[in-house]
């Protein structure tokens, strides 16, 4: 194996063991590390098994999952029978909106358990009002950091696509 496939082996492994981490399965991350860095930029369920060597039912339940996610999209091609997998276009940014969902979850969660507690002591509801403040915080911060990037997306991604040539 040369230095170059096994570098890749490595970051698909990588990528496996990064998603595992934030609770999603090994395989899932490896069909993601997989489509970050294939050429051209999507696979089959046939060349993701090859290339992952692995059997296409683990393939199969780490695309479908996925797919629910929203990290990646089954596309046709003309001319092709099987479907292609490749990670949804604006993926971080979208994965980034999502979790402004969750963070108005956490403030609320604190809003209520200091509902919960009226009446108790300051001592008791401390660690909710941290909770209130770092989601009030955030809150305020995101939306200008989101409107950031979307004005610096193209300036940055051609920079960064300059160095690598």
């Amino acid at each position: 194996m040369s230095d170059k496939q096994e570098a890749r082996r490595q970051f698909i492994e990588d990528a496996g063991d990064t998603l595992e981490e934030h609770g999603l399965p090994h395989m899932a991350g490896r069909v993601l590390g997989a489509l970050m860095i294939c050429v051209p930029p999507q696979m089959s369920m046939d060349e993701l098994a090859k290339q992952l060597q692995a059997s296409k039912g683990s393939i199969s339940s780490a695309t479908q999952m996925l797919l629910r996610l929203g990290i990646i999209e089954k596309i046709s091609m003309p001319g092709h029978r099987r479907r292609y997998y490749r990670p949804r276009p604006n993926l971080w940014s979208d994965l980034f909106a999502q979790q402004m969902g969750h963070l108005k979850e956490h403030h609320a969660l604190a809003d209520q358990g200091l509902k919960t507690l009226a009446g108790e002591s300051l001592e008791m509801k401390e660690r909710l009002i941290e909770m209130q403040v770092f989601f009030d915080f955030v809150e305020k911060e995101l939306p200008g950091f989101a409107q950031r990037w979307e004005k610096q997306r193209p300036q940055l991604l051609k920079k960064r696509l300059a160095l690598q040539k």
